[in-house]
């Protein structure tokens, strides 16, 4: 989830325990729509992330019993060895993480330089997968940033406009009239996932992780739903300044989605070693 705007959200957090509470997906899987013809192929080259600087990350815990301190550790170097594979200026997008060590807290958020994660009862995959979904969010806020403010587009977040100068507002436009409303001619088949439909900002964050770790399933998608190509094109020319990545084996149902790109199971390992 992203917040752009977060002082309420936050005031009312630490009135219980300090700070805010994390935010997870469900896990159903959508329906078969007809794809959409594309008009353009796709040319596949690769390209990893490249070395980026160890990010500067303040690290904080909360709910944590004595017998889960040996677990910290493992996280923070889990978390720190994904982002490396990610370009400086999306890292630096954050500037903190807690770590949640309540089984039943929810799985993560992002927002505002901050990035909270459940730090048990999630497998490495699924721990790393919230991790650039919520990266992606940051992406959105902090790296893609609004140029001036002269202008408002038909984006509001959290009832704060989101300005035309801000490139995040040319992906938006892709499926979405405003925050709420969904282009007439948008289909399922347009989305990476269901919970992308939820609003643009899941969308962004759900296509960003599937970027990274979906690379060539996605592209593979791209020829089934000309929304699909102009999102992968957005990630590739404008995120990540022609980065792709080798992830996946690109054998892909064309007339599926999931409902979450980060319960997607892939190869962490062949990530990592990008």
């Amino acid at each position: 989830m992203r917040l752009k705007v977060i002082a309420l959200f936050l005031a009312l957090q630490l009135l219980s325990f300090g700070i805010w509470k994390t935010m997870s997906s469900p896990q159903t899987v959508m329906a078969d729509p007809v794809p959409v013809a594309v008009t353009a192929p796709v040319t596949v080259t690769h390209a990893a992330a490249g070395k980026a600087a160890a990010p500067k990350i303040d690290f904080a815990v909360r709910n944590l019993e004595s017998s889960q301190a040996t677990l910290i550790d493992s996280a923070k170097s889990r978390i720190l060895e994904a982002m490396a594979k990610l370009p400086a200026g999306h890292t630096a997008s954050v500037g903190n993480i807690i770590l949640d060590y309540d089984k039943n807290a929810y799985r993560g958020l992002g927002g505002n330089k901050l990035i909270i994660l459940r730090a048990v009862n999630m497998g490495d995959t699924e721990f790393v997968g919230v991790l650039i979904h919520e990266i992606g969010h940051n992406v959105d806020f902090a790296f893609l940033k609004p140029a001036d403010k002269r202008k408002k587009s038909a984006f509001m977040d959290m009832g704060n406009p989101v300005y035309s100068s801000d490139n995040s507002v040319r992906f938006y436009g892709i499926s979405w009239m405003d925050e709420k409303t969904m282009k007439n001619a948008a289909n399922n088949m347009d989305f990476v996932s269901g919970y992308a439909m939820s609003d643009p900002f899941e969308d962004f964050a759900e296509t960003y992780a599937y970027y990274v770790l979906h690379g060539n399933d996605f592209r593979a998608l791209t020829a089934t739903s000309e929304a699909l190509y102009a999102k992968y094109n957005f990630m590739k020319n404008v995120v990540f300044n022609g980065i792709e990545f080798d992830t996946d084996d690109g054998k892909v149902e064309a007339n599926n989605r999931p409902w979450d790109v980060t319960l997607i199971s892939y190869n962490l390992d062949n990530f990592l070693a990008l």
